[in-house]
Parts: structure tokens; C-alpha cells; sequence
């Protein structure tokens, strides 16, 4: 209410309420600061300043506290552009739309690098605090086209609408200009933080049409339709759209991957979109991972081979082994080998996994735990089976047999029935019992897409398709981690023969 009447002119009444409103929540500092400004209107200036000094002395950096004594912290506004707007955000609830304007039009010193936000624009290019000071001149009876002009030109990147008030000046500016795809591109940004999807849809649509090269417009549309819509098809189309206007987005290059393995289309179709890449030689890791995994599962080894060399892999905490991936191309062609009756060099692979590899700094330790999983030794063990060497092959089986951790299940499972002598019923009670404490005691592990997969793979391996089929799709719609994406493909691969 307080609000409501000082936007109607009438500060009286509006003192009164934050006056009650204050003697209710003696600790609230917005209302403080609201009381403040009312006062500092009705020309209550002693009064107003006497409050606000008692209120800094509490809260001394309340930016609007600090406007109020007429000391603006120019220095960290000019840090974080969203300080500003929620200074203006605040005059305008009040309907101060002059002293809005005046902290929005205000020249900024430069931010300090190391105390801002990365990607954070200063306030003199962030595209809400221009389309905001058009809003507010256009509430003093003033042409605010100019400056919904320029914020039409600026960039949108790491901006995201959320204030109360950007849903009424993105919807100003849109009336000033249709035409505005910026505007249609938050506004959609908005309404998808607050669930309102198919609005959001309509309004990237429209700003896809109007410009399709604004940042991240593709990657937000898509998302949107892999996520919300769940169609992958139509996801595909607008993030290959997206290559060609933003090559460096990594997200593009992530919801491709997706869209494609949700769709079930061969490695080749995956290799082509990340070879689009404009920089491979510096590609990001995360990437670089999951080319080369594609080119395992489209059979070119030699090539992802070489990725390997004269490159950095950067670490991330719980996040996929370059190790591991190295690995995995080795096991994946010994197996590709032994099928093609190559048998001497499959097991030449198979028998030397665990050596240093010149040139590969990697290689020199850190193998064995990778090594020492059931789902590698079984399929060790598969190449030696495939090629006729019964012994080791025995060896590798019972070495994945013995494993009984969640993610080793089935494949202690599916080595066990290679070991004379099993009993199948029993291992296969196990399977289930594993599946059943799983589900009914809701646990997950911290990387969602890694127990859906494993997840996946019990309820595949005893029968529970439908629910396999879900999970594995599900997937798809989490991080990537541990070569999720990678199994999850093998696995529906199997999952289909």
C-alpha cells in the first residue's frame, strides 16, 4: 500500500504505512529506506537524513541509504550493474522516477576487474539499465525511444531478468518497438525463470526471427524444447541453427550431443557437429572428451587417438579422467579388433593397457583404478574370450565377478554367467534385490546423470524396459560426467540387439 500511494502522489498516506510498517518490523531496512525517501519528498529533509544516518550506521552499505545522503558508492555500483537497477527498481515502486532516472543516467567509473562478476557488464552496457531509463522517461511525459534504441543494441550475454519491474519495461520498450529482438529475448528469458514456458518460447521465436544472432538465443530455445517440450528433433534443428551464428557456444555444441544421442542417430552425425567447432586445436576439455568418445563409437580410433597428444585436459572435481577416456578408445578398439578376427592386435592392446605410452604425460600412473572396475575387466575379459584365450579371459571374469558396488552390479552380473560352475538364479536375485534396495530407498548419487545410468542398466538387465528406456533418455537431460553419455550410448546400443 505504501507503494501504491506515494505512485499516486499521495505521500502522507504513504508515510503513515511505512511508519506502522516500520513499528511492526523495527529490523526491516527496506522499509527503512523507503520511509527515508518519502520523508526526503515531503520536504522532511532533517528528519530524513536523521533517519538515514541511524539506519548506515546499521546497514552502512545500503546503496540507497548512501544515494539518500546525496554519497553514492559510485565505486561498487559501478561493479555490479544489477545495484543500480535495484536502487532505480526502488524510486520507481515509489514512483520517484526522476531520482531513478538520475541514478540510471549517471557515468560510472570503470568497474575494478577483480571485483565484479565475470562477464558482468558495467551499467553503461547493460541493455536493462538503458531500456530502464527509457521506462522512467517515459513516465515523466519524456520520449524514452532513444534510450530503448540503445539497449536494443546492447549485449544481452550473463544478463537475466528477475525484478518485479522488468516484466513492465521490457513490455514498454516493446511497445515503443515491436520490433526489438533484445527485448523479445529477455522478455522471454523472464518469463522462462518463472515457468511461464510457452510465452518464453514465443517470444525467442520472435526475437530468433528478428535476430537470429543474438547470444545465446539458440541455446536458451533449445534447452527449452529438449527440457519442457521434450522434443529433440525441434531442439536439434534450432541448435544447429545456432552453430551458425554463435561457433564458440558450448552449449550449442552440448544440446546437439544430447539431441542426437536422445534421437539415437550414429557417432558420424555427432563427430560432424563438434568438428564445427572454430578452434580445435584449443577446444574445451569437456569437449574435446566427448569428440573423441564419438569417434571411438564411430570406429575411427587412430583419430581419436591423436586428440590425445599435444593437449592440456583440464581437472574438474568429479568430473571425467582424461585416463579414463584414453582407456575407454583402447578398450573400444580391442573389442572392434577381436570382432574383425584381428586377434593379435587386440590382445596386444588388451595386454599392455596399464603401460606408459610415450608423449603421454597422463599414462605414467593412475590407470589401475579405471583398470580394476568389473565393467573393464569384463569386457577384458570378452576381448581374451573372443579371441580364444581362455585362461586370462577366466581371470578377467572373476576379477569382475567378485565387485559389488552399485555401479559394478551388472557387470559382475553378466561376468559371473561366464564363469563355469555359476549359479545364474542366484546372481540375477542379486541383480534385483540390488535394483529394488536402490529404488525404494530413494538413493542417488551427486552426479544424477551417472546413477540414472547405472540405474538404467539393472533395470535393462532384468527386464524393466520401459523403465530402462526412461532413464537412459533421462540421461541425456543431466551433466555429463564419468563418460555417461558415452555408456548410456553403448548401452541402449545393447540394450536394442
Amino acid at each position: 500500500m505504501d507503494g501504491i500511494s506515494a505512485r499516486d502522489g499521495n505521500l502522507k498516506l504513504a508515510e503513515s504505512y511505512l511508519q506502522l510498517a516500520t513499528d511492526a518490523a523495527p529490523d526491516d531496512l527496506r522499509t527503512a529506506e523507503e520511509l527515508v525517501a518519502v520523508l526526503l519528498a515531503e520536504r522532511q529533509g532533517d528528519k530524513s537524513q536523521k533517519l538515514a544516518q541511524q539506519w548506515l550506521a546499521q546497514f552502512p552499505q545500503s546503496y540507497f541509504l548512501l544515494e539518500q545522503v546525496g554519497k553514492p558508492d559510485l565505486h561498487h555500483l559501478a561493479n555490479d550493474a544489477s545495484r543500480v537497477l535495484n536502487v532505480a527498481s526502488e524510486y520507481m515502486r515509489l514512483g520517484m522516477y526522476s531520482q531513478a532516472l538520475e541514478v540510471l543516467s549517471r557515468e560510472y567509473p570503470a568497474a575494478v576487474a577483480d571485483e565484479s562478476e565475470p562477464g558482468q557488464l558495467p551499467p553503461s552496457k547493460h541493455p536493462l539499465v538503458a531500456y530502464y531509463r527509457g521506462y522512467c522517461r517515459d513516465k515523466l511525459g519524456q520520449s524514452g525511444v532513444a534510450d530503448f534504441s540503445m539497449a536494443s543494441k546492447l549485449s544481452t550475454d550473463y544478463v537475466f531478468p528477475s525484478r518485479a519491474y522488468d516484466l513492465q519495461v521490457l513490455k514498454a520498450a516493446l511497445n515503443a518497438n515491436a520490433q526489438d529482438a533484445s527485448a523479445h529475448y529477455l522478455l522471454g528469458t523472464l518469463y522462462f525463470s518463472k515457468g511461464v514456458t510457452n510465452e518464453a518460447l514465443a517470444e525467442w521465436d520472435h526475437a530468433r526471427k528478428l535476430n537470429p544472432r543474438v547470444p545465446v538465443l539458440h541455446a536458451s530455445l533449445g534447452r527449452a524444447f529438449l527440457h519442457e517440450k521434450n522434443d529433440p528433433q525441434q531442439a536439434l534443428s534450432v541448435f544447429q541453427e545456432g552453430l551458425q551464428t554463435d561457433p564458440h557456444n558450448l552449449a550449442l555444441y552440448t544440446g546437439v550431443d544430447q539431441a542426437l544421442s536422445i534421437l539415437r542417430r550414429p557417432p558420424q552425425e555427432r563427430v560432424a557437429a563438434f568438428e564445427r567447432y572454430p578452434d580445435l586445436a584449443n577446444m574445451p576439455t569437456s569437449l574435446v572428451y566427448e569428440l573423441i568418445l564419438n569417434l571411438s563409437e564411430a570406429g575411427e580410433f587412430k583419430k581419436a587417438e591423436a586428440l590425445f597428444h599435444n593437449r592440456f585436459f583440464q581437472r574438474e572435481e568429479g568430473g571425467t579422467n582424461v585416463r579414463q577416456v584414453w582407456l575407454e578408445v583402447q578398450i573400444q578398439h580391442a573389442l572392434s579388433l577381436a570382432k574383425q578376427s584381428q586377434c593379435s592386435e587386440a590382445i596386444k592392446i588388451v595386454d599392455h593397457l596399464g603401460q606408459p605410452v610415450p608423449d603421454l604425460a597422463f599414462t605414467n600412473d593412475g590407470l589401475e583404478p579405471f583398470l580394476q572396475s568389473a565393467r573393464f575387466s569384463y569386457l577384458v575379459g570378452t576381448v581374451y574370450k573372443t579371441c580364444t584365450v581362455p585362461d586370462k579371459a577366466l581371470s578377467s571374469f572373476k576379477q569382475a565377478a567378485e565387485k559389488s558396488n552399485f555401479g559394478d552390479a551388472v557387470w559382475a552380473w553378466k561376468a559371473s554367467q561366464q564363469i563355469p560352475g555359476s549359479d545364474p538364479g542366484s546372481a540375477t536375485g542379486k541383480l534385483r534385490d540390488t535394483l529394488e534396495r536402490v529404488k525404494k530407498s530413494g538413493e542417488t548419487d551427486s552426479r544424477p546423470g551417472l546413477w540414472l545410468y547405472n540405474a538404467g542398466m539393472l533395470d535393462a538387465a532384468t527386464g524393466n524396459t520401459e523403465d530402462a528406456d526412461r532413464e537412459f533418455r533421462e540421461v541425456f537431460l543431466s551433466a555429463d560426467t564419468l563418460m555417461t553419455y558415452h555408456l548410456t550410448r553403448l548401452a541402449m546400443a545393447d540394450h536394442e540387439r
